[in-house]
């Protein structure tokens, strides 16, 4: 399953100090990248990346359950500083086939003179053009 992982460091406070950024870029920074870009390798982030100019990741995650998708976000360093947003994703042709359905039980429902109105002589038949 694909996952939209939205990971955004908000700055509060004190803006950092050198030392404070330097040690930040080294623990967190650096790691986070290279752990990110080992999950690429092994094909469980598939798509995304750093967002330019924020400390903000953006990415799809494809993985086999919550669990893996779990694991997966606590092992970046920087899942200890931001908000975090995880949004489950559907593949296209299954949002296709599902509005497909609703859309012939709503056609099944309509009267004829409903149908006449909508300039249809009779409710459509298979697959429907409107969403192809």
């Amino acid at each position: 399953m694909k996952y939209l992982v939205e990971l955004d460091y908000h700055k509060t406070g004190q803006p950092f100090t050198e030392d404070t950024a330097r040690i930040f870029t080294e623990h967190i920074i650096f790691p986070t990248l290279a752990r990110a870009e080992q999950l690429v390798k092994e094909g469980r982030i598939v798509a995304g990346g750093p967002v330019a100019g924020r400390i903000t990741l953006c990415f799809i995650a494809d993985v086999d359950s919550p669990q893996q998708l779990d694991q997966l976000v606590y092992s970046l360093p920087l899942y200890t500083v931001p908000d975090t947003q995880v949004t489950p994703l559907i593949e296209f042709k299954d949002r296709r086939a599902h509005v497909e359905a609703l859309f012939q039980q709503m056609t099944k429902r309509m009267t004829a003179s409903e149908r006449l109105t909508m300039g249809w002589s009779e409710p459509p038949h298979g697959t429907c053009s409107h969403f192809r």
